[in-house]
């Protein structure tokens, strides 16, 4: 399937608001989940090797994500 330039554009445009209320989502979530137990449980979860590692992992995994249809509409006209 070949995307024209224009698709393209709509199409990242909506992966990326779609990231972006899914973040929002979950932002929201847990502050008012922290917000309604207030100070009672404290978690935590520095030192976690696998929180770390999927912290830094997800970004890259998103910006490949978003590059690679670019790059192959640049590659290949």
């Amino acid at each position: 399937m070949t995307f024209g330039l224009q698709e393209m554009r709509w199409t990242m445009m909506v992966l990326c608001l779609a990231l972006f209320v899914l973040v929002f989502a979950v932002m929201l979530a847990s502050a008012w989940r922290n917000h309604r137990l207030g100070a009672q449980e404290e978690q935590n979860f520095h030192g976690s090797v696998a929180v770390e590692v999927c912290w830094a992992l997800a970004p890259f995994v998103i910006v490949v994500m978003l590059v690679w249809p670019t790059v192959r509409t640049v590659l290949n006209p």
